[in-house]
């Protein structure tokens, strides 16, 4: 059995070297292989040019995106070149822990789920560095639970283990983080068996590279772009 992982990247110089050996250095038993596709998305910082030298170096395939169309639209882009029978997201900073993935991998397996979501919600808990970033993720699950009948707690995470065919299936339209909305409204509309497990989470500061209300595409564009994401996929 094999899992695919997909980094996506842009801007990532400081830390992009860094998270690729984590994901290498995951061990997700004898059963198990892994493949890692990093896609950059035009980035003009020094991380292109970092990525020819370890796509030299280690065993790992890099799409070099010759038009920056979102996050989203790279994870795209890499989907239908994964071999995997497994399909995960993996941001390029240091903000989650692939350490996590084996404890996802090993949830879905056990429990015989078709995708799991690796949940950075923790009750009583603070998760992210900003409230504002806490309470449109909320007022999102939220809205996607009714609409969907769903027990989702973080429809926003970047962990999603899916399983390679089933993703490779779905239409998938979005861009930027909406897409994180889509994927959930289309594992409900299709019944699928999903589950949640709990993991670890580092949230970065705005001057570490996390988008401010002046950024373009900044925190409220997202949220608008997910909510009609949220109700395009149950009305229409």
């Amino acid at each position: 059995m094999k899992i695919s992982v997909i980094i996506t990247t842009y801007n990532e110089i400081l830390t992009i070297a860094e998270i690729i050996e984590q994901v290498i250095n995951v061990d997700l038993g004898d059963d198990f292989e892994k493949e890692i596709i990093v896609v950059d998305n035009i980035s003009n910082d020094g991380t292109r040019e970092l990525l020819r030298k370890l796509e030299k170096e280690k065993d790992i395939q890099v799409i070099y995106q010759t038009k920056n169309l979102g996050k989203s639209f790279s994870f795209r882009t890499a989907i239908p070149l994964c071999s995997g029978d497994y399909v995960i997201s993996q941001d390029a900073d240091l903000e989650y822990n692939p350490q996590d993935i084996t404890k996802i991998l090993n949830h879905l397996i056990l429990n015989d789920y078709d995708v799991v979501i690796g949940s950075r919600i923790e009750t009583g808990k603070r998760y992210h560095a900003y409230k504002i970033n806490e309470y449109g993720i909320d007022f999102l699950n939220k809205i996607t639970n009714l609409l969907f009948r769903t027990e989702y707690t973080d429809v926003a995470t970047c962990y999603k283990l899916m399983k390679s065919d089933i993703l490779k299936d779905f239409n998938l339209k979005c861009n930027g983080f909406d897409l994180d909305y889509e994927l959930c409204a289309k594992f409900n509309k299709i019944k699928i068996r999903a589950g949640e497990k709990s993991i670890k989470y580092s949230s970065r500061s705005f001057q570490e590279g996390r988008k401010t209300i002046f950024s373009e595409n900044n925190i409220y564009v997202d949220g608008l772009k997910g909510l009609y994401v949220i109700l395009k996929e149950k009305f229409y």
